[in-house]
């Protein structure tokens, strides 16, 4: 598999992965470091103190170089710190996948409380910009770069699990998508986002299980692949975009759900 991902220009290149501890942001990780990309990890996980440890063993026993980082990505001294320090031990950043993200219950409006509101806009939004802008000028140098921002298919449409704010933010992500490629496209730079449906990972998976077998078919029934799909299916796409497979293709949103929005 290393050999074929050599043509698609990742090898040796040094990737960042935000939240890249569990789900989405470990399979990212690991795709990378298939393809031979030195990995990054920045995470906040205070859930399971284990996940950095058991995604770097991942990456290693694929033979990748990698570095983990407490990063909270909302903070721009602490992204600031973080990349610097990325650089020191691995080499100049030419791939960003902004994956860090994080949703909530939702609830009416009139109920959500203005901190709420403010937290899912900082760490599905703001945290996308402050690590691009903390990248930018070295993939500008270096005329190659990749950024992958993550939004949702409740960015897309109507998030049928998804709070008002998280929703804002990740149709934030897209509108944030599209401005930047147009501005570092003249650099050999390009910013694309990937959109996941119901992914099992993250507050999916305890729901998955608590549901009966019906429960579970009609959760499915709106999806045409009728099935919830693996943080790796996603991870794929990440590859693609970060690759040199899509060496022509900036400002778009490449959806990953299994045809629930179409």
């Amino acid at each position: 598999m290393r050999q074929s991902a050599m043509d698609r220009g990742i090898q040796g290149r040094v990737a960042v992965v935000t939240g890249g501890a569990r789900g989405i942001g470990r399979a990212c990780a690991t795709v990378l470091a298939q393809a031979g990309a030195m990995v990054a990890v920045f995470d906040l996980d205070a859930e399971n103190e284990a996940a950095p440890m058991e995604v770097q063993q991942q990456v290693r026993a694929l033979g990748a170089a990698f570095f983990y980082r407490h990063v909270d990505v909302t903070d721009a001294r602490a992204v600031g710190a973080g990349m610097a320090a990325v650089r020191e031990s691995l080499g100049e950043i030419a791939i960003l996948v902004n994956n860090a993200g994080k949703g909530r219950a939702p609830v009416q409006l009139e109920s959500m409380d203005e901190s709420e509101w403010d937290a899912a806009i900082a760490l599905n939004l703001k945290a996308a910009m402050l690590c691009s802008r903390a990248v930018i000028a070295g993939m500008k140098q270096a005329r190659w770069g990749r950024i992958v921002n993550m939004s949702s298919i409740a960015g897309r449409g109507r998030g049928e699990q998804a709070s008002l704010a998280y929703a804002a933010a990740k149709a934030g992500v897209l509108g944030f998508t599209r401005q930047l490629a147009s501005e570092v496209g003249p650099f050999e730079v390009t910013v694309n986002a990937v959109a996941p449906g119901a992914i099992m990972s993250g507050r999916v998976i305890p729901r998955w299980e608590a549901r009966s077998a019906d429960a579970r078919e009609r959760m499915t029934a709106p999806i045409p692949l009728r099935r919830i799909g693996r943080p790796e299916e996603v991870a794929r796409a990440v590859l693609f975009l970060a690759s040199e497979d899509a060496s022509y293709i900036t400002g778009t949103t490449l959806d990953v759900n299994g045809g629930r929005y179409v």
